[in-house]
């Protein structure tokens, strides 16, 4: 069977975000399936590239088009990044052979790609519901004012409308879908998983990470990794980090990720007493970086005029201001600032 697989977000293996795209997509390229995989290329490496650039991941094929985006991009841009990825997809999607056609949120925009390519190549389309959209948007505040919230509306049942059938990640949101008039015979709950082979670690693999990282060590560690973004309430885990610090300070707390909300939570970890080390490009630390006795911030050699003073300097390649500032560095810091701490602390 040919699959037209549509994601924006698609990560593979050693890309950080969710996998699960490409857990799917690799299950049915091994099951002998030709899945062709329509998705984004965000990084800062390629923005100023033009074009789709082609690879084979584990048996699927990635179409790859450059359109910037980040959850840093205030929600006109990403609106932007959105219908300008629906444009390109749809294009490429319609150009590819199919006997069926997977669109997978978020954003909701890409059914609309999904439902062109689907008609053109006259195949059933599957939507994947991710999200509530935009049903969470407008309880979050992001979405206003009656036209938008109306047209946004007017895309979910028009998604609806168009799919042969839906697969949603969890039971409320099956009932989500079902509401808006959906026969509820065709939603199908896959929820989100783990693939335990990546979790098959030998102990000596952990020991030797903790024995890098002088404060680990042996002592407990609570992990959690995933976007910082507005919704997602991560400075919860500083707060409970604060409150655990008191109780039993051998506790250790790594948060892995980054989004919109990064700068404010690290502030938070500041101003509530937990050891805050920030790491900046040529950005001022003075206004991003955290603030407080038991904070340390740590920028590269190289200001922005420097940088721009360069010639031949032209930032829609550079992939990153960053490679000054070296891990030796990073870690003295680290170090310095936990040896502070320790200092202080009260008997």
């Amino acid at each position: 069977m040919r699959i037209v697989y549509l994601h924006q977000y698609f990560n593979s293996p050693q890309q950080a975000g969710s996998t699960r795209s490409y857990e799917m997509a690799r299950r049915l390229a091994a099951r002998g399936h030709e899945v062709h995989l329509i998705t984004s290329e965000r990084a800062a490496a390629r923005p100023a590239a033009r074009g789709w650039r082609r690879e084979v991941i584990d048996g699927i094929q990635v179409h790859w088009l450059p359109v910037p985006y980040s959850n840093y991009m205030g929600y006109a841009r990403r609106m932007i990044a959105f219908f300008q990825f629906a444009i390109g997809a749809g294009l490429r999607a319609a150009a590819l052979p199919a006997d069926v056609v997977f669109a997978t949120s978020t954003p909701l925009t890409i059914v609309i790609p999904g439902v062109f390519a689907a008609r053109w190549r006259r195949a059933p389309m599957v939507f994947e519901v991710r999200d509530l959209w935009p049903e969470e948007a407008i309880a979050m505040g992001a979405l206003r004012g009656r036209l938008p919230i109306a047209l946004a509306n007017a895309l979910e049942r028009f998604a609806y409308k168009h799919s042969a059938q839906i697969v949603a990640l969890s039971p409320d949101m099956r009932a989500g879908v079902v509401r808006c008039g959906y026969p509820r015979d065709r939603v199908h709950v896959i929820p989100n998983a783990s693939d335990l082979a990546f979790f098959t670690v030998p102990a000596e693999v952990g020991m030797a990470f903790r024995h890098r990282h002088e404060w680990l060590g042996r002592r407990p560690l609570v992990v959690y990794t995933g976007t910082l973004g507005r919704r997602n309430g991560v400075s919860y885990l500083v707060q409970i980090a604060a409150r655990v610090r008191a109780i039993d300070p051998e506790i250790r707390f790594l948060l892995v990720g980054e989004g919109y909300e990064e700068p404010a939570i690290r502030r938070l970890a500041a101003a509530m007493g937990v050891p805050t080390l920030g790491l900046f490009g040529p950005s001022r630390e003075e206004h991003y970086g955290p603030w407080g006795a038991r904070t340390r911030a740590v920028r590269t050699d190289l200001s922005y005029d420097a940088i721009l003073a360069k010639p031949g300097y032209d930032y829609r390649r550079h992939d990153t201001h960053m490679e000054t500032l070296s891990v030796d560095k990073a870690m003295a810091a680290a170090r310095d600032l936990l040896a502070q701490c320790a200092e202080c602390a009260p008997a």
